[in-house]
């Protein structure tokens, strides 16, 4: 779509709603311009000088209604057949029917796009109480009565082409976010694709490393075999925020061992931080049940990140991951799941956008630690999924914590018994 709008493209419908039919003439005399409305043409001349404004002035397709009840049926049916009013000019008194202010909180409701302009000699509304019906909406304008015909003829040109304009961005906004799930769809159909030879050869490379090799190929073969299990991970992350954003990603409930769960992952780590020094550790609360009901994969990948993040970002120190009872009900039980690590820590500007996927730190960060940028977005994700939420509590230079919340389901009577069985 152009971001010129053409005239030609301009919705130029306008409903003129008054209970004075010579009301209606006048707005048809401004608005339309033909050879009826040369007088009208020959007094804007006199009275401002110059050439005649007709013929530069935008021909408005009118309709008119003499109640607010008629109007809404007209607002009602140009919606149904998608030829909605880009306007509405609307008169204040209108008896016997509804005033202009309850005509136009029925407008708004049958079409929330509608621009509208009060249109009234009186004071029978403050703008305090117009505000109190309507709230500050950029959709309304109020017309002093007796308005001049140019005063009519620029409200009319501005407020349709903003009807125009925020009906455009609307669509562009439409186009994007279907772009963005195409993008999704298509980063989730190719991270099938590729994951499937990657295991092959991840598996076949695992295979080989059990042969007799001599030092050199074993080395190799290990190379290879690291290389493939990190690409993996990458395609990993990708699948899942595509299927993320997809809305396709679901998370379990099943009964698991926290504490097990904890014991894994630190037992997965300890070899990365043993290799550059790092004191791993974990705090659990003594509160803490030998059984919840949730996602014990998809909190895997959470320690995962969280844990793999401390640990490419802590050159010395240690890292730590303390786990809390934030909020505890009979059947349910929040927990807060911290990593501490004494890295490089981060600047308050930059702590914002870590939770955005594809976004680190910089561009040295990306080029220094490598990392896709995915890994704090997904925690995101998946703790909203769990019901929880994330933040992170750094410091420029002494270390950052990264904390998650997520719900579990205490176990029901009925599975401790059959289990206790």
């Amino acid at each position: 779509m152009s971001a010129e709008v053409t005239l030609s493209h301009q919705n130029r419908r306008v409903l003129v709603i008054d209970d004075n039919r010579s009301i209606h003439e006048d707005f048809r005399k401004i608005l339309q311009s033909g050879d009826q409305s040369g007088s009208l043409d020959e007094a804007r001349a006199s009275l401002f000088g110059g050439e005649p404004l007709l013929n530069g002035l935008v021909r408005f397709d009118l309709d008119y209604a003499d109640q607010g009840q008629a109007a809404l049926a007209l607002v009602q049916l140009a919606r149904r057949e998608g030829r909605p009013y880009a306007m509405a000019f609307v008169d204040m008194r209108m008896p016997p029917g509804w005033d202009g202010l309850e005509t136009i909180e029925h407008l708004w409701t049958a079409d929330p796009e509608i621009q509208t302009v009060i249109c009234t000699a009186y004071t029978d509304h403050s703008w305090d109480d117009i505000i109190r019906r309507l709230g500050h909406d950029d959709r309304l304008l109020i017309l002093q009565k007796p308005f001049s015909s140019v005063e009519v003829s620029q409200v009319a040109t501005s407020l349709t082409r903003k009807w125009d304009l925020a009906r455009q961005a609307r669509e562009r906004l439409q186009a994007a976010e279907a772009a963005n799930v195409a993008k999704s769809q298509f980063l989730a159909n190719m991270s099938h694709e590729i994951r499937t030879p990657m295991n092959g050869i991840i598996g076949m490379s695992e295979l080989l490393m059990r042969t007799t090799l001599d030092e050199k190929q074993r080395r190799y073969t290990e190379t290879l075999h690291k290389s493939g299990m990190a690409l993996l991970q990458v395609i990993n992350d990708i699948l899942d925020i595509s299927k993320i954003e997809a809305g396709k990603l679901q998370v379990e409930t099943i009964a698991f061992d926290m504490r097990q769960l904890v014991k894994d992952v630190l037992e997965l780590f300890s070899g990365p931080a043993e290799s550059k020094g790092l004191k791993l550790a974990a705090v659990l609360p003594q509160v803490l049940l030998p059984e919840y009901e949730g996602d014990p994969v998809r909190i895997r990948q959470i320690l995962t990140n969280l844990i793999g993040n401390a640990i490419k970002f802590t050159a010395q120190g240690q890292i730590t991951l303390h786990i809390t009872v934030d909020e505890d009900s009979v059947s349910n039980t929040t927990l807060c799941l911290q990593v501490h690590d004494t890295g490089i820590g981060l600047e308050p500007t930059i702590q914002a956008k870590l939770f955005t996927p594809f976004t680190q730190a910089d561009g040295s960060t990306t080029r220094r630690y490598g990392g896709t940028g995915l890994g704090l977005a997904i925690v995101k994700q998946l703790a909203q999924l769990m019901g929880g939420m994330v933040g992170v509590d750094s410091v420029l230079g002494q270390g950052s914590t990264f904390w998650c919340t997520i719900q579990l389901k205490k176990p029901s009577a009925h599975t401790v018994f059959s289990k206790a069985g």
